[in-house]
C-alpha cells in the first residue's frame, strides 16, 4: 500500500466517523465553507470517493456525482467499499487518471490523485464535524500531510474560485490543525 493510499484511507474513515455522529439536521446547517451547507460538504466528500473510484477503474472521471439522499451513511458505506475495492486491484495506483483537474493540469498517476484527494478530504472532515457539532480534532498525521500538499500548490491555483478562500491569520501559539485550517481560509 502506498503512503498516499494510507493517508487517503485514513481520511475516508475519519470522514465516515464524523458522518456516523451527524444528525439529520447537520445537512441543513451552514458549513464553514463559504456558501456551503452540511449537505454540500457531504456531497463533496462522497463525490471525492466517486471521483477516485472512476479514475482508478477507467482513467476517466465519473459521469455524475452522488447527491444527498435519504440514507447518507448507507450511500457513503457503499461508495467507500466500492472505491477501496477498485483501489485494491493490482496496478490501480499506477494507472493514469486522464486530466482529473482539467487539461491545464494534465494526466497523473492514480496514486498522485489519491494523495491530493486525501489532502482535500482532511479539511472537509473538520467542516463536517464543525457543522455536526461533534469532536473536531483531526489526526495529526493527516493534518501534516494535508498542509504539505496544500502548501505545494501555487497561490493562484490554491485561491482560485471554487478552491480555498483567503488565508486567515493564526493566533500566536496555534496548533498545527488550526494553522492548516486558517491557511485554507477557515475561521476556527
Amino acid at each position: 500500500m502506498s503512503t498516499n493510499l494510507r493517508l487517503y484511507t485514513a481520511a475516508v474513515y475519519a470522514f465516515e466517523h464524523v458522518l456516523k455522529s451527524a444528525k439529520p439536521t447537520t445537512f441543513k446547517r451552514k458549513a464553514p465553507c463559504d456558501g456551503w451547507t452540511g449537505a454540500d460538504v457531504y456531497e463533496h466528500g462522497i463525490g471525492n470517493l466517486a471521483m477516485i473510484k472512476s479514475f482508478a477503474a477507467t482513467g476517466k472521471g465519473p459521469k455524475s456525482t452522488p447527491k444527498l439522499g435519504t440514507d447518507p451513511l448507507g450511500a457513503w458505506l457503499k461508495m467507500r467499499e466500492q472505491t477501496l475495492e477498485v483501489l485494491d486491484r493490482p496496478g490501480a495506483l499506477e494507472s493514469i487518471a486522464h486530466n482529473p483537474f482539467g487539461p491545464e493540469f494534465g494526466p497523473m498517476p492514480v496514486d498522485a490523485l489519491v494523495g491530493f484527494m486525501a489532502a482535500d478530504l482532511v479539511p472537509h472532515v473538520w467542516d463536517l464535524a464543525r457543522t455536526a457539532k461533534v469532536d473536531e480534532r483531526l489526526d495529526p498525521t493527516l493534518v501534516k500531510a494535508s498542509m504539505v500538499t496544500w502548501k505545494s500548490l501555487p497561490a493562484e491555483v490554491l485561491r482560485m474560485p471554487g478552491m480555498m478562500g483567503p488565508a486567515v491569520k493564526s493566533v500566536a501559539g496555534s496548533d498545527a490543525q488550526t494553522k492548516m485550517l486558517n491557511f485554507l481560509g477557515r475561521e476556527v
